[in-house]
This record gives structure tokens, sequence and C-alpha cells, in this order.
């Protein structure tokens, strides 16, 4: 079972994403705020994180700082289509994948699946 960590400001989109993850066998932690998301990260385990960029709780570095605390991790990053190019850097900076929100629920369980986390 894959441990997933998700950052998520929106209580519905963080909602619906877990959801996802938790009928796919994940293990799910879900944060709004992204100190409460790292502090978590340095004394659990955590295969996936799931990052919104963009938003009021998290930095745009915040999938960085994730990275930084377990070089493993893998990272997909939510964007809005305005902050496309956000996403855009975060792939090009070490980022697994994105995803522009509204979340595709089935395009997410594909990039899920493709990283191989188990």
């Amino acid at each position: 079972m894959a441990k997933s960590l998700l950052l998520q400001e929106k209580s519905d989109c963080r909602e619906l994403i877990k959801r996802v993850l938790l009928e796919k066998g994940h293990d799910v932690a879900a944060f709004a705020e992204e100190q409460e998301a790292l502090a978590w990260v340095r004394t659990n385990p955590v295969d996936l994180a799931i990052v919104s960029l963009g938003s009021r709780g998290t930095d745009n570095q915040a999938w960085k700082k994730l990275k930084a605390l377990n070089k493993d991790l893998k990272i997909i990053v939510l964007s809005r289509y305005t902050f496309k190019e956000l996403a855009s850097e975060a792939l090009a900076q070490g980022a697994d994948d994105y995803l522009i929100k509204p979340i595709d629920i089935e395009l997410l369980e594909t990039k899920v699946k493709n990283l191989k986390l188990d």
C-alpha cells in the first residue's frame, strides 16, 4: 500500500482526491497547510505527494521542501490553468508530473498508477 500525502487548501478538492486515492488502496494524509504537511513528512514515510500550486496555504516551493525531506518521494503538482507555467517549471525542476485543475479523476488515477509506487 502506497503512503500518500495531499497538500491542497480547498476542502472539496482535497476530499475528492483523498477519496480517489483511498479507493485505489493508498494510505492518505491530507493537509490544508504547508507547515503541517512538512511536519508530518519529517516523522512519517511517504511514497507520493500531491501538492497544489498557487494557493494561499502553500508557497510554490512546498513540493521542493517535501522532496528535500525525502529524495525518493514522487511528486505530482496541481495547478489552475492560469498557473500552468508554474506546473511546467516544477516539472523541469524535478517534480514527477502535474495536473491542471479542475482535476480529471481518470487522468489523476492514470498518472498515479504510472508512477509505479507499489
